[in-house]
């Protein structure tokens, strides 16, 4: 059970460094494990929800927003939303729905773009600064550009390099 639980603790390790050097991006959090969460500012937390929750976006404009789903305790996909007009949702499996209508992969609309990479699942977009990854374990790495710097808020906290902060409510 020990040396199980060390190679999926390893194959974790191995997709959050594959996924940080894919993307070339500054900031990352990663919702990975069971109900483990580690923050855009380095801050790890267990969090079990049943709905879905914000992990990060865009909250002085609200250009971009991604939320994480939920379901008896377990992740099962992203939404990411532009502004009121456009909802995009990926599952683990790699299901892609635009507006409540399937779409397939590969993907591209609005700047923003889907498909799978190595074996995981990927949403992105440079426009907006962010990318995505998911697996079929559920495990997501989400990664924003240096702009996105003390603007972001949610579950992935809010990017300003003070761990001490990250439980701070927007108001």
């Amino acid at each position: 059970m020990e040396v199980r639980m060390k190679r999926t603790l390893r194959e974790i390790f191995v997709f959050l460094q594959l996924t940080a050097c894919v993307a070339g991006i500054t900031g990352r959090c990663s919702l990975f494990g069971r109900h483990h969460i580690h923050t855009f500012d380095g801050v790890i937390y267990e969090f079990p929800g049943d709905c879905s929750y914000l992990l990060a976006g865009d909250c002085n404009h609200q250009s971009f927003t991604l939320l994480g789903d939920f379901q008896n305790g377990k992740r099962t996909g992203i939404t990411l939303f532009l502004g009121d007009v456009f909802e995009l949702h990926l599952s683990v499996d790699g299901q892609l729905s635009e507006g409540g209508k399937r779409s397939s992969l590969p993907y591209a609309s609005h700047t923003v773009f889907a498909g799978s990479e190595l074996g995981f699942f990927k949403l992105w977009s440079v426009e907006f600064g962010f990318s995505v990854t998911i697996d079929n374990a559920a495990n997501i790495a989400l990664t924003l550009t240096k702009r996105h710097s003390n603007r972001t808020c949610g579950l992935c906290g809010n990017f300003n390099a003070v761990p001490a902060d990250e439980y701070t409510a927007q108001e």
